[in-house]
């Protein structure tokens, strides 16, 4: 949401204040993509055997929460609204950090699932990031 021009400090489920940030990764749900995302982890120093020996692992239901000291990472195959990734993609919005591009989902899309969503923070999130790209353009 901060690329898109509003921070809010992430919340729990109980809608609290967060110690640190949430990070959300949506991923392409394929057998590739899932095995590489089990190796990056793994590297991160997660315990991922279980995952590994899962006969056979359904790429499309792995959702992965991970803890680690300054923020909180969430790894999605699916979004609740009817988007499809590889479309998402082909529209994402990129920027360049440290020589790394690093590729952020479209505003529109972004709002589409923010509307699937419809939880409070999710609604709040939608009027603030439309107010946002108003003051933006």
């Amino acid at each position: 949401m901060a690329l898109h021009g509003y921070y809010r400090h992430s919340t729990n489920a109980a809608g609290e204040f967060a110690e640190k940030p949430d990070l959300d990764f949506w991923y392409n749900p394929t057998y590739g993509n899932y095995f590489y995302l089990l190796n990056a982890l793994e590297k991160l120093g997660q315990d991922v055997l279980k995952l590994r020996q899962e006969n056979p692992p359904n790429p499309k239901k792995s959702f992965f929460k991970y803890e680690f000291e300054t923020c909180t990472l969430d790894f999605l195959p699916v979004l609740k609204a009817p988007l499809h990734f590889r479309e998402c993609f082909n529209r994402k919005e990129v920027v360049v950090f440290e020589n790394v591009e690093i590729p952020f989902i479209a505003f529109e899309d972004l709002i589409s699932d923010k509307q699937a969503n419809a939880r409070m923070k999710d609604i709040s999130d939608i009027q603030h990031l439309k107010m946002s790209k108003k003051m933006g353009d």
